[in-house]
């Protein structure tokens, strides 16, 4: 992405926190990719590994914020939430390049990164919950599912993503990414909000698999 387009992205969240949360971002990014491709020590990997999170934690802070105060002036609703899922996968894709480096964040079995790394996933999805109750606050009865299975798939999802671009090795590649999410968020846009009469989905109940993560 040239430096152009990034800063435009930075602009379409505003405020001076939210392009400071993504300059912090990328930055941690980086030392994440630097870390991996030298020979410093595990702890020195493991704070990178934990800036990473610690920045990916300020990001979806600042956009949590941003949201739930438009929400709160009544510019709630799906097309608020589709801007917000758009700014969270443009943050992703941003980091293209460094997408491998954020995967083995999200994967690795350093006892403190992990330890930090399930703090910043309660945190991060309770955040969402919250998002995802205020601005569809008008409509939390007829959601197809509650927020707090909505913010689980929401981040399932782009994980999932994340992982695509980790192994995306062409242009080609990264335009099937781009058109996984475009179809995601068609589902989400289409689904999200179920009309009058509409029957809920039948609950699966299945034994629990361990993530990797």
């Amino acid at each position: 992405m040239s430096e152009s387009n990034d800063t435009a992205s930075e602009l379409d969240l505003g405020s001076l926190p939210a392009r400071a949360a993504r300059r912090l971002l990328r930055t941690a990014n980086e030392l994440v990719e630097l870390a991996r491709s030298s020979k410093i020590g595990a702890k020195s990997r493991a704070m990178a590994d934990m800036l990473l999170l610690d920045s990916q934690r300020a990001f979806v802070t600042e956009l949590h914020r941003r949201f739930t105060i438009r929400a709160n002036e009544g510019e709630g609703g799906l097309d608020s939430a589709l801007e917000a899922l758009d700014l969270i996968w443009e943050n992703v894709r941003a980091l293209r390049a460094g997408a491998s480096a954020l995967l083995h964040t999200l994967s690795t079995d350093e006892e403190m990164v992990r330890d930090h790394r399930a703090r910043f996933y309660v945190e991060s999805t309770a955040l969402l919950k919250e998002g995802i109750r205020e601005v569809f606050s008008a409509d939390l009865g007829h959601l197809a599912l509650p927020p707090e299975r909505l913010a689980v798939l929401v981040r399932v999802c782009l994980e999932g993503l994340v992982v695509e671009l980790a192994q995306a090795q062409s242009p080609e590649d990264v335009a099937v990414v781009d058109q996984a999410y475009a179809d995601f968020r068609t589902l989400f846009a289409r689904y999200v909000v179920m009309g009058e009469g509409t029957p809920a989905l039948e609950e699966v109940h299945m034994e629990p698999i361990p993530l990797p993560w």
